[in-house]
């Protein structure tokens, strides 16, 4: 952005050197559209973050859920993109991961910071002990059964029923549950020691939009295969 507006300024204040006598030529300003649509953009990025801002302390929780289900929606459209290569885009599949945003991945976080933070509140240092403790619970703790979860609820709202469910829990959940600390482990660190409380959710939520996507793509495979039959 600042490159820009230098790159503007100097076009719009740089006069050609011309030899005496000679008729002088327009200089027209350059780049001038694409700084004034970057400071706009750039302004209108920052009145949506604030009144993010606003509406997380007015209505937290609506908020969060809210988020949750746009990214998460959001998460399931680009797997579709990498799994159907043009072929009919399932907008039901879409909104089901929407509503699992809405009504649980954000609800679910939510509240379970707010736990957190109750029985462990943040510390002024990111690196103790209590950071430790914080992200051995949740991912140790609260990831599997929040996987559980996950799993019980597309089979339930998929119409596959809870026995394929459970099925799938008995053999999937292990292999889940490495990938799934490969990517969050990390993250919860960031998350737990650098976040403010306020926007744990939000950072996690974006973290999950690629979570998402594989998840989509594992719960999934199963009705492409039956589909391409």
């Amino acid at each position: 952005m600042l490159a820009l507006l230098c790159a503007g300024l100097a076009a719009l204040s740089f006069t050609p050197q011309v030899p005496l006598l000679r008729p002088t030529i327009p200089v027209r300003p350059r780049r001038t559209a694409s700084i004034s649509l970057d400071v706009s953009l750039g302004e209108s990025a920052a009145a949506l973050w604030s009144s993010y801002n606003v509406a997380l302390v007015a209505h937290p929780l609506t908020t969060k859920a809210i988020t949750a289900g746009v990214i998460i929606g959001a998460g399931d459209s680009a797997a579709q993109l990498v799994e159907r290569r043009g072929t009919t885009f399932d907008v039901v599949r879409a909104l089901r991961w929407a509503f699992f945003g809405l009504v649980l991945q954000g609800p679910w976080n939510h509240y379970f910071y707010q736990l957190l933070d109750g029985v462990l509140p943040p510390t002024p240092s990111p690196f103790t002990l209590r950071t430790l403790e914080k992200v051995g619970i949740d991912q140790f703790i609260q990831a599997p059964i929040f996987t559980i979860i996950i799993l019980v609820f597309f089979a339930v709202v998929e119409g596959k029923g809870l026995e394929f469910a459970m099925n799938q829990i008995k053999t999937e959940l292990p292999s889940i549950l490495v990938k799934n600390w490969s990517v969050f482990l990390p993250a919860t660190v960031i998350n737990i020691s650098f976040c403010p409380p306020e926007l744990r959710v939000l950072f996690l939520n974006c973290v999950f939009f690629g979570w998402v996507i594989y998840l989509s793509l594992f719960l999934n495979q199963g009705s492409e295969v039956e589909e391409g039959r």
